[in-house]
């Protein structure tokens, strides 16, 4: 039997798990966390096609279902490091695996401010669709200046009182209609030029000071923080695995430059970073490495 071990749990993860469970491969998804990735944390979801508007959570949950009735086995366990001998080993906190093919979807982490982590969980967030609600009627900050820093304060724009945009440039490097339709928002005004310089917290953020040439404080309830991402990829130890600024470089086929690996998703060094583009990866590296556990489990490799 050709068996493949996908590494995370995310679209791209589970796209890949779909074409190669299709293929009749025996599919082990790694992942640490709950399946569907940082998608199942979106809000409303408008450019995805098929359908004019899905909830992220949604999109993320059909994924799994669809997964799940064609056999895929979930291993909730955190992948420490990859090697290669003659196979790939994984080795997990529990654990250790070995399969012919691999493939890597573990998408992207937070980039940091570098000061918030106490104030985690008491008023600072990194994910506005998950924690936007407990501060329904609110004022609150969000910095960042990017496409997700946009689609997450458009939603915050709906339940929060009043939404200040910390952009840490002169203008917003975003799709130019969601930026439009954010800076129309009569309850929303964006500090351009500026950064978060300090949290003002008791038990609870109370506030926040920004600079923008001079210091000025907020008053607001919450900091949500939009500032990027970088791939995760630190325990990736395969001679020949080539990286482009962190990410994983790939081909036509997602395949890298070991032979047996693949990646998928926002982890490799695709120019755009999307749900339907992570699916399409994800398609690519799970049909591409069941056929080469295919070729292993015949001896043709």
């Amino acid at each position: 039997m050709k068996s493949i071990a996908i590494i995370g749990g995310g679209v791209a993860g589970l796209s890949a798990a779909v074409y190669a469970l299709r293929a009749n491969a025996e599919v082990t998804l790694f992942e640490q966390f709950g399946l569907g990735g940082q998608t199942a944390n979106l809000g409303e979801i408008e450019n995805y096609p098929s359908y004019k508007s899905i909830e992220g959570w949604q999109l993320a949950q059909n994924m799994i279902d669809q997964a799940k009735a064609l056999g895929l086995k979930t291993v909730r366990e955190r992948v420490l490091s990859v090697t290669k001998g003659q196979q790939f080993l994984l080795r997990t906190d529990k654990g250790e695996y070995s399969f012919p093919a691999v493939v890597v979807a573990t998408g992207t982490a937070h980039n940091k401010l570098g000061f918030e982590e106490p104030y985690v969980g008491k008023g600072v967030s990194y994910c506005a669709t998950c924690d936007g609600n407990f501060y329904r009627g609110k004022a609150v900050a969000i910095a960042g200046g990017g496409t997700p820093a946009v689609r997450e304060a458009l939603y915050l724009a709906d339940v929060c009182d009043k939404v200040y945009v910390i952009v840490p440039y002169e203008a917003f490097r975003a799709e130019e209609m969601a930026v439009n339709n954010l800076v129309s928002r009569s309850n929303v005004q964006v500090l351009y030029g500026s950064q978060v310089s300090e949290i003002l917290c008791d038990d609870v953020v109370y506030g926040v000071k920004v600079f923008d040439g001079e210091v000025k404080t907020l008053d607001v309830s919450a900091l949500f923080v939009a500032i990027g991402a970088q791939p995760v990829t630190d325990f990736l130890q395969v001679e020949g695995v080539q990286r482009k600024n962190g990410y994983v470089v790939v081909d036509d086929r997602c395949a890298t430059g070991a032979e047996g690996l693949f990646a998928a998703g926002d982890v490799t060094n695709g120019p755009l970073k999307q749900i339907v583009t992570a699916c399409g990866d994800g398609a690519k590296a799970g049909s591409f490495a069941a056929a080469y556990a295919g070729m292993i489990s015949k001896g043709q490799k």
